[in-house]
């Protein structure tokens, strides 16, 4: 069985997958997924993270986790969601963690 705290990262990766993208993304999406109750800790692991993926220069984005690149948007998308989806998950697993241990 997953843990609790599984499910909501693999719930989170495609959020933060577009939050490091630059893909606009509602806040009532986070909060349809996780709750109202837990959506702050969401809002803090997905930002935390998604700055971690990319960088751009001159409007072009590259992966920081293999250094491929250039891609757009919906390239990067799709790279980070097919070649990264587990790493990404793991990551947000451990800042969620993070975050509950610290909001406790």
């Amino acid at each position: 069985m997953d843990s609790g705290i599984a499910i909501t990262a693999e719930k989170l990766v495609d959020v933060t997958i577009k939050k490091a993208c630059k893909i606009r993304i509602d806040n009532q999406e986070i909060i349809k997924l996780v709750g109202i109750s837990s959506k702050d800790i969401a809002f803090k692991a997905t930002d935390n993270i998604s700055y971690w993926l990319t960088f751009s220069q001159n409007s072009v984005f590259y992966c920081k986790i293999c250094n491929k690149g250039p891609f757009t948007k919906k390239g990067l998308y799709l790279h980070l969601s097919r070649l990264h989806r587990y790493e990404i998950k793991a990551l947000l697993e451990e800042e969620i963690k993070r975050e509950v241990r610290t909001a406790l």
